[in-house]
C-alpha cells in the first residue's frame, strides 16, 4: 500500500528504528507486578534484572512479524464487520472522557442513558465503524454503571464490532464471553485498547489484559501516549525513538502468548505545556509525530493507529475545527489503519460533545468517500 505522504526517508526511518534498538538493549522497558510477562520476555532471550526487561530489538521483530498485516474485526452480522489493514481506515468513536456536553450547550458527568445514547450516535452513522467502548464514564449516582451494563449497551443495540474492556482481567474475559467470543484464530470480535506508560513502562492490569487479550484470539491496540517534554524526550526524533522501542515489547508479548494474533501498534506524541502543565493537542509536533509513527509501525509489518479530531478546545468552535481537521488530517495521510477518538473529543479529552460528534461525523464522512473516490480511479 503506498503511502499518499512518507514524512521521513529511509536513512531517517532506519536512524529512528537504531535508537529504538539501543533502547532497548542499554535501557530496557519495566514490566511492572506482573511475573508471567517476565517469564514471557526471558523464554525468547531478554534479560531480566528485576522488572527491567532488555532484549535485541531484531528478536522483537521476528515474534512481531507472526502477527497478521491485517485481520477482520467481527460484528454481529457479516455486513457490519471491517477489515483493519485493509484498503481504508476503521474509524474508531472517542475512548475514555467522563463528562458530557449535549446539544444544549449544558455538560454533566455521564450517565447510562447518555452511554446509550452514544451508542445509538454510533450505530446510525455512516462514518463511524465500531461503537467501541468507554464512549464516556457512565454515573449512577454515587457509582460508575457496572462495566457490563456498557457492554449490554452495545451488544443490544448495535450489529457494529465493539471494543472491550480493560478494567481487569477478569472484567476482560467476562465481557469476551458475552460477546459470544469463541476462541478460535478466525473469531476476532473485540479490540483492547492497552496502553503502556511513558517514559518506559507498562503497569500490571494493561499487561494482564494484554495476555488475556491474546490467549483469547483478540485484538490489542499497543499503544504508546507521548507527551513531549514530559513522558517522553522533547523531540519529535527522540519521541518517536522512545514510543517505538516501547510498542515492540508490547506487540511482541501477544505473539510469544498466541502467535498470529491480531494487533495494532501506536505512536503518538504531543507537546506538553509548562504554562498550565498538561497536553496539547492539534499542534505541528503532533502532526509530525502521527505521521512518521504510522510510517514506523507499518515496517514493523502490523496495522497502525491514528487519532481523529482531537482538540483543546472546550467548546466545539473554530479552534476545534482547525486543530481537529489538522490532526485528523496527519492520520488520513500517513495512512493510519484504525482512527481512535474519531468523533467527539473536546477539552483536552475530558469531554465527548454531542455536538462535535454530529460535526465531525459530517467532516469524516466527506474525507471518507474522498478517499473512496481516489481508490475507484486508481489514485493509490
Amino acid at each position: 500500500m503506498q503511502f499518499p505522504y512518507a514524512l521521513l526517508d529511509e536513512p531517517a526511518l532506519a536512524s529512528i528504528e537504531a535508537q529504538a534498538a539501543q533502547i532497548l538493549d542499554e535501557i530496557g522497558v519495566e514490566l511492572q507486578g506482573d511475573p508471567g510477562s517476565l517469564n514471557a520476555m526471558a523464554s525468547v532471550g531478554a534479560r531480566i534484572e528485576g522488572e527491567r526487561v532488555r532484549i535485541d530489538a531484531d528478536r522483537l521483530r521476528g515474534l512481531i512479524a507472526r502477527a497478521p498485516a491485517s485481520f477482520i474485526w467481527q460484528g454481529k452480522t457479516e455486513a457490519a464487520s471491517v477489515t483493519v489493514g485493509g484498503d481504508r481506515p476503521v474509524v474508531v468513536p472517542f475512548y475514555g472522557p467522563p463528562n458530557v456536553r449535549h446539544a444544549n450547550d449544558t455538560i454533566r458527568q455521564g450517565t447510562l442513558e447518555d452511554y446509550r445514547e452514544l451508542v445509538r450516535l454510533c450505530d446510525a452513522s455512516p462514518a463511524i465503524d465500531s461503537t467501541g467502548f468507554q464512549l464516556c464514564i457512565a454515573h449512577g449516582g454515587d457509582a460508575l454503571v457496572p462495566y457490563m451494563e456498557l457492554a449490554r449497551a452495545h451488544l443490544a443495540l448495535s450489529n457494529k464490532p465493539m471494543m472491550g474492556t480493560i478494567l481487569s482481567e477478569d472484567a476482560l474475559r467476562e465481557v469476551a464471553s458475552a460477546a459470544g467470543v469463541k476462541d478460535t484464530d478466525e473469531d476476532c470480535r473485540l479490540l483492547h485498547l492497552i496502553n503502556l506508560t511513558p517514559p518506559l513502562v507498562f503497569q500490571t492490569n494493561p499487561l494482564r489484559c494484554l495476555r488475556a487479550s491474546a490467549e483469547l484470539g483478540q485484538a490489542s491496540l499497543v499503544a504508546s501516549y507521548m507527551m513531549m517534554g514530559a513522558t517522553a524526550p522533547v523531540t519529535v526524533a527522540g519521541a518517536l525513538a522512545q514510543g517505538l522501542a516501547e510498542i515492540m515489547v508490547g506487540l511482541a508479548l501477544t505473539q510469544i502468548y498466541r502467535p498470529g494474533a491480531p494487533v495494532v501498534g501506536g505512536i503518538f506524541a504531543t507537546p506538553f505545556s509548562m504554562q498550565f502543565m498538561g497536553p496539547i493537542f492539534g499542534t505541528p509536533e503532533s502532526h509530525l509525530a502521527q505521521l512518521a509513527g504510522c510510517q514506523l509501525v507499518r515496517r514493523l509489518g502490523v496495522p497502525c493507529r491514528g487519532d481523529g479530531l482531537v482538540t483543546s478546545s472546550k467548546i466545539n468552535d473554530a479552534q476545534a475545527g482547525y486543530e481537529g481537521a489538522s490532526a485528523f488530517g496527519a492520520s488520513f495521510m500517513g495512512r493510519a489503519d484504525l482512527i481512535l477518538h474519531a468523533a467527539g473529543w473536546l477539552e483536552f479529552g475530558r469531554t465527548v460533545g454531542v455536538e462535535k460528534f454530529n460535526s465531525d461525523e459530517a467532516i469524516l464522512e466527506a474525507q471518507l468517500s474522498n478517499l473512496q473516490i481516489r481508490h475507484s480511479s486508481g489514485y493509490f
